[in-house]
């Protein structure tokens, strides 16, 4: 039985500062802005188009093209600083000035030489001795140093002019393609910060947002995050068949920053060549509809740019796509929920059918490992195409109450002759007359589709007596076939832990110069926050309610958080078991903007046992003196 917790909707934060504390103010207004896009009903994704890589392709023809069959610019330009067996280049500056003057966001990639090969080639090979890349005393160290220079003085060129740059380096990391690929993630996390380090504080780079983009085809897509003091936005590089399949978000999400598709395009094959024209309308779709935290998208040029494939206007002209002309860094969305939550497992027949049948099915349903749009396997059954319908369902009382929305998605098999096509349709059925509830009809095939159900005019949730997909073939269509169903997901708001509207809700300090109490000098959402005050001269404090919480099955935990004074760091943290087993969400940068901190407990031991729940409060460098005040509000779980 699944029962939903009641909650409220989080509101977002009135600021949402960039991870260096020194950012320009023009880069501080595109972090903020993008922080605050999904706030809005309509026009909350900036559109996206690389334009190639400089000193060898970069060029605006195909943006140009863009614009003349859809009507309007992608809001957001991409250059490339290197590439394979080219010495690095920023001559796309110019272009990307004239960009942000004409009112675009830049990003920068760079597909940087192998440091270890003194030709400046081995893009595709995986260096070995990535571990000293740090080192300045090798030669490793002495060539990336050299590079990260070079690369420097473009981002200094676009500083000067003003430009805020989107800065995507050592992109794909998780996956196998480029030297810095599949490397010790603990490794590669201190790499990154010496980056960081080095940009912004040696070379004094202050108009850089930090993008962290995973290989959304491969696994430990947050193995490799260096911290939330480290980055400003994480996304996904995604190259596939079917957009709504794909899997990552709700695990970047997670991290707490603003998420972004930084790469797609449609699958290809051997050479590069497209496997299957890549329908663009569907990425708009699976936006709105299952990654709709997403706050960018960049579609890549030549064969993947979306006027090669099919699907750019739709893409181009959807209400949720912001274009070039749309962006106005001063229009923000303040307050309202943040996007839709963080969808709750259902089934996932990893482990069986999970108590799913089927009804007029020629044989099964079972849990195979043929197609899963997430882990590995899925609930197939064969079906008759010359049949009237057919049912994959299960049949028991379910307690849905609370839940926004129900999910599933589904696909046919290549085989069966489906003449104009299967239709699918989510479905459920409640109380003891069985009243019926469903989707719609969405045509589906072997590339698959997400089926969703908005429960939000469903009567008796509570009282949930089946949930099914029905698939109706065409007229005409004949033979043997089979359809498939994974990843049923409830979609539900957020749960309260603490609020404070009525007291400290059990929280106490530790290491405070005063007792936390509720407050009404400051909430993110309500009348009323925890407050209290911290000794700057010393190293950190601590808020935190002592007690036991069991968040088994739970995603994310959130708190915001705000200070008085500038020049410290907040992290949210929980303690597990009698052991009290430290973890916590990374440092975050505090100030009198408030921010919400987010740990991802997927990565948390013994969830359904935490002893404590708390947020530490840290100086940063020495010379403090005085006191300043610190608030907590919104304590959350998803």
């Amino acid at each position: 039985m699944v029962s939903a917790g009641t909650g409220v909707s989080a509101a977002r934060a009135h600021s949402v500062p960039p991870s260096d504390p020194q950012a320009t103010s023009a880069t501080r207004d595109v972090r903020d802005w993008l922080g605050h896009l999904g706030n809005r009903a309509q026009n909350r994704v900036v559109s996206g188009q690389f334009a190639g890589y400089s000193g060898k392709t970069f060029s605006l023809d195909q943006v140009e093209e863009t614009k003349a069959r859809t009507g309007a610019y992608p809001g957001l330009l991409g250059c490339d600083y290197g590439h394979d067996g080219n010495a690095i280049d920023h001559t796309c500056n110019a272009t990307l000035k004239d960009w942000a003057a004409s009112g675009g966001l830049v990003t920068v990639s760079a597909h940087l030489p192998n440091p270890d090969r003194p030709d400046w080639t081995g893009l595709f090979s995986k260096l070995a001795t990535f571990d000293r890349l740090t080192d300045r005393g090798t030669e490793t160290g002495r060539r990336w140093y050299a590079e990260l220079d070079r690369v420097a003085e473009g981002l200094r060129d676009l500083a000067d002019a003003g430009v805020p740059v989107l800065f995507r380096p050592l992109h794909e990391m998780n996956g196998d393609s480029f030297w810095w690929s599949a490397q010790d993630p603990r490794t590669f996390a201190a790499v990154w910060r010496d980056m960081y380090g080095y940009l912004t504080e040696v070379k004094g780079l202050h108009n850089l947002l930090w993008v962290y983009a995973p290989d959304c085809n491969y696994g430990k897509r947050s193995s490799y995050y260096a911290g939330g003091a480290y980055t400003d936005v994480v996304g996904l590089d995604c190259y596939v068949r079917e957009p709504a399949a794909v899997q990552g978000y709700d695990e970047l999400v997670a991290l707490g920053k603003p998420f972004a598709f930084a790469e797609i395009g449609p699958r290809s094959g051997p050479g590069g060549v497209i496997e299957v024209p890549l329908d663009y309308g569907k990425w708009i779709d699976a936006i709105r509809t299952r990654f709709p935290a997403t706050a960018y998208f960049m579609a890549w040029n030549d064969q993947w740019r979306p006027t090669a494939n099919v699907g750019a206007t739709r893409l181009m002209g959807d209400p949720w796509t912001i274009t070039r002309g749309g962006i106005a860094l001063s229009a923000r969305t303040e307050g309202g929920p943040l996007p839709a939550g963080t969808p709750v497992p259902l089934a996932d027949f990893e482990s069986g059918a999970q108590g799913w049948g089927g009804w007029q099915v020629l044989a099964g349903p079972w849990s195979v490992d043929e197609w899963a749009s997430q882990g590995g396997r899925s609930l197939k059954a064969d079906v008759d195409l010359g049949g009237p319908e057919a049912y994959v369902n299960r049949v028991g009382p379910q307690n849905l109450a609370g839940y926004r929305a129900l999910t599933a998605t589904v696909r046919t098999a290549e085989w069966g002759d489906h003449a104009a096509g299967t239709t699918a349709k989510f479905y459920l059925r409640t109380g003891a007359g069985s009243a019926w509830y469903d989707g719609g009809a969405v045509r589906v095939g072997p590339n698959g589709a997400v089926l969703s159900l908005d429960l939000s005019r469903v009567a008796d949730l509570g009282d949930v007596r089946e949930i099914g997909v029905l698939f109706r073939p065409a007229s005409g269509a004949s033979g043997r076939g089979a359809v498939y169903v994974d990843d049923v997901t409830a979609i539900a708001p957020p749960t309260l832990l603490s609020g404070f509207e009525s007291g400290t809700d059990g929280w106490t300090g530790y290491l405070t110069a005063s007792t936390p109490t509720s407050t009404s000098e400051w909430a993110s959402e309500g009348g009323r926050s925890l407050g209290a005050e911290i000794d700057l001269a010393a190293p950190e404090a601590y808020v935190a309610r002592r007690a036991q919480f069991d968040l088994s099955g739970r995603r994310t935990l959130t708190a915001t958080v705000r200070g008085t004074a500038s020049g410290g760091t907040a992290k949210l943290y929980v303690k597990t078991t009698a052991a009290n087993t430290w973890y916590d969400a990374g440092a975050v940068p505090l100030g009198p903007d408030a921010v919400t901190l987010t740990l991802n407990l997927a990565g948390v031991g013994s969830p359904g046992d935490i002893r404590e729940i708390g947020v530490q409060f840290e100086r940063r460098g020495t010379g403090g003196t005085g006191r300043a005040a610190v608030f907590v509000d919104e304590v959350t779980v998803r």
